[in-house]
This record gives C-alpha cells, sequence and structure tokens, in this order.
C-alpha cells in the first residue's frame, strides 16, 4: 500500500509542505539573527539556524529517495532526521530557557527599579509639600506678625486722638459759652472785632464744629473696629488651641479681605456678603489656623466671582454674592457654609480640588496649596470634615464642620 503512486504522492507533497515552512522558518531566524547584538546570545541561534537547514536537506533527500523509490535509505535517514530533531528540540527548549530567565530577570529589575523610582518621588513630594507648607506657614505667620505690628502701630495714634476728643469737645464749649457770655456782656462790642466775627463766620462754626467731632469719633470707631478685627486675625498672643468665637474669625477674614470685596472683575459692582448666622456658642479650636481656612475659602470665592464677571457670564442684575451661613447640626457639630454665585467648577475638579499642588489658576498666581493646608487644618488638627460641591458657571459651596467636644486633642503640624 505505501508503494502506491497515490500515497507516495501525498508523502511527497507532505515532505514538500514541511519543506516550505522549514524554509519560512529558516528565512525569520536570518532575520532575527541580526537583532542580536551579543555573540554569546547569537551563537545559539546560529546552531539552531544551521539545523534547519539540515532539516530542509533532509526533507529533499527524503522526497527524492522516495521518488526514485529508494527505500532501503528510508530508515537510515528517518534516523538521522529524528536525531537531528532532537537535538534541534533542545536547543530550542535551551534557547527558550535562557530567553524566559532573562525576561524574568528584566522584569525584576524593572519592577524594583519602578518600585524605587516610585519610592523617590513619593520621598520627594512629600518634602516638597512639606517645604511649601512650612514656607506657606511662615508666610501666614508673616503675615499675622505683619498685621499685628500694623494694628499695634495704627492703634497707638488712633487711642491718643480718641482719648483727646472729649477734651477739644470740652474745650471747644467753654469757649462758645464764653463767647456767648462776651457778647450779652458786651452787646455792642467795637467795629474791629464785629469785622473779625462775620469774617470768621462764627455762627457756622459753632454748628458745624460740634458735626466735625461727631465724624472724627465715627471715624477713630471704625478704624479701633479696623485694628480689632486686624488682632482678631493674627492671634499671635493667645494660645494655640482655646474656646473662640468662630463668628468672629470669620468677620475677622472679611475685614481683611474687604479690598477685594469692593469691586467684581472689570464691573464696578461690589461684592455682596449675607451673613446668616446662627446662635453657636464657642467652640475649642485653634483660632488663629482656622482663620488660615476662613481666608483661603472665601478668598477662592472671590476669585470664582472676578472670573465669571470677567467672562461676562454675570448677567446685569445678577449682584455677585457670598453668602455665609453657621448652625449646629445634630451630631454635636457646627456647620459653616461659604457658599458664592460665581463661576464654579467641574465634578472632575471638585474631586482633586483639596489634592496637594492641584490648581486651575494660571502660572504664578496659584500654589494649589491653599485649599489643602485647608483641608489639613480642619480634618487632621480639628477632627471636623471639609467638602465642596459645585456646578459649572452657577457657583461653589464649601461645607465645612467642626466638632464642639473640647475635650478632644488634636495635633499641630
Amino acid at each position: 500500500m505505501l508503494t502506491s503512486s497515490v500515497v507516495l504522492s501525498i508523502i511527497v507533497t507532505m515532505i514538500i509542505l514541511g519543506a516550505g515552512i522549514m524554509g519560512l522558518c529558516i528565512f525569520r531566524t536570518s532575520k532575527i539573527l541580526t537583532l542580536f547584538e551579543i555573540e554569546a546570545d547569537r551563537s545559539s541561534w546560529q546552531i539552531m539556524y544551521r539545523l534547519m537547514i539540515s532539516f530542509l536537506c533532509g526533507y529533499s533527500l527524503l522526497a527524492y529517495l522516495i521518488s526514485a523509490r529508494l527505500f532501503e535509505w528510508i530508515p537510515l535517514l528517518t534516523g538521522m532526521v529524528f536525531f537531528l530533531g532532537a537535538l534541534f528540540v533542545w536547543f530550542s527548549v535551551n534557547v527558550y530557557y535562557r530567553t524566559l530567565n532573562r525576561f524574568l530577570q528584566i522584569q525584576d529589575k524593572y519592577r524594583a527599579a519602578k518600585e524605587n523610582a516610585e519610592t523617590i518621588l513619593f520621598q520627594l513630594q512629600k518634602v516638597q509639600q512639606s517645604q511649601l507648607q512650612s514656607i506657606h506657614r511662615e508666610t501666614m505667620l508673616a503675615l499675622g506678625q505683619m498685621v499685628a505690628g500694623v494694628a499695634h502701630e495704627i492703634n497707638n495714634p488712633v487711642s491718643f486722638i480718641e482719648g483727646n476728643l472729649g477734651y477739644v469737645s470740652s474745650y471747644t464749649k467753654n469757649l462758645f459759652d464764653l463767647l456767648e457770655t462776651y457778647a450779652s456782656v458786651y452787646p455792642n462790642p467795637d467795629s474791629k472785632i464785629i469785622n473779625a466775627i462775620a469774617s470768621s463766620d462764627l455762627e457756622f462754626i459753632k454748628s458745624d464744629f460740634p458735626s466735625i467731632l461727631n465724624s472724627m469719633e465715627a471715624g477713630t470707631t471704625r478704624i479701633n473696629e479696623i485694628v480689632q478685627s486686624l488682632s482678631s486675625f493674627s492671634r499671635l498672643n493667645e494660645t494655640d488651641f482655646k474656646k473662640a468665637d468662630i463668628h468672629e474669625g470669620i468677620d475677622s477674614t472679611l475685614t481683611i479681605l474687604s479690598h477685594r470685596l469692593n469691586s467684581c472683575g472689570r464691573r464696578t459692582k461690589h461684592i455682596a456678603v449675607i451673613k446668616e448666622y446662627g446662635e453657636i456658642s464657642k467652640i475649642y479650636c485653634n483660632p488663629r489656623i482656622l482663620n488660615q481656612v476662613f481666608f483661603h475659602v472665601i478668598n477662592n470665592a472671590i476669585d470664582a466671582l472676578n472670573k465669571k464677571a470677567a467672562t461676562s457670564e454675570i448677567e446685569e442684575e445678577e449682584t455677585p454674592t457670598i453668602r455665609i451661613c453657621t448652625s449646629y447640626s445634630q451630631k454635636n457639630e457646627i456647620n459653616i457654609q461659604i457658599i458664592d454665585n460665581g463661576s464654579g467648577i467641574t465634578k472632575e475638579v471638585c474631586k482633586n480640588i483639596f489634592r496637594p499642588f492641584f490648581t486651575t489658576k494660571p502660572v504664578g498666581q496659584g500654589t494649589g496649596l491653599g485649599l489643602s493646608i485647608s483641608h489639613q487644618i480642619i480634618v487632621e488638627q480639628h477632627g471636623g470634615t471639609i467638602k465642596c460641591t459645585s456646578t459649572e458657571n452657577q457657583g461653589a459651596e464649601f461645607l465645612i464642620t467642626l466638632p464642639i467636644n473640647e475635650s478632644l486633642k488634636f495635633s499641630q503640624s
């Protein structure tokens, strides 16, 4: 049966196909050999390349023997082919093993290098964050010292003026009474005195001078209020954690930012501040660093209102507004809501807004640390929470919750 022409034709065809496949393998291996730069790696593939050529010769010789019906040589040739096949398989497994071993080594080195790089990057970011936070704290401390110094320097002359206004008022009243007494005793004074009284407009002075004193008194009162707000904002002379009035801290922050509230973008509109304070008693906190939180959040709200006004997205009848609400919650906490109708932010930005160094402001206008440090102050140092919800082009709301349990002790960083 094996000697029939049909069977022999099938066998020869299969051998030719095998030879063709082997030829393709030889061609691909010749391409692979050009990729190696190390001779040790190339040598194994060169041996496999030569074995493939031997296989191809064996295929050709086997096809010739079958075609010539020289069957007595086929067992010998078959044995040689099997031997070469075993050598080829051994070299193939060896090359695969070496390649796989090298790949696993490279993979381990890559993993170790990646972990090392991630560790170094994390440490670098941590150091950078620590340095920038230290700079920020020093900046805020310097600002507090400067504010306290300015408040002190203003307070001294203002106190001097305020303390003497009462004497000025008393002395002036005495002088006016003296003039009236003189006029009643001497109803017909000399012409020089009459001319002097007419030129000085004495009656107008008598009616206007009390108004001047009242306006000066109102001015010194207002300056005292500003000085008090500046001192309240800095709080350099107070202990870290104490019972403090949250509303006082918010009001002092608004005073510090009053120059930014007087204009909004390219428009002449003032930013309206609506305060809806609940009846909240003093809570145990660090008022000095809480003022920093209020400063950053309110300052961001002003930036959002200015951004909306600058892009002409605020309607003519719409008033730029910041609304500040405080209230008790049912969880023995107080809630502080700071709401604006500014440009707002997207949900994606809202998720990252408390991440260190994250900012949507142009380069040079923001460090991305203000809200990150605010989050650290509220969460880590006061055991509270701070959240942001926003709708783009409609505004944003920051919700700050602070516990009122003074038995809690929080660490400072």
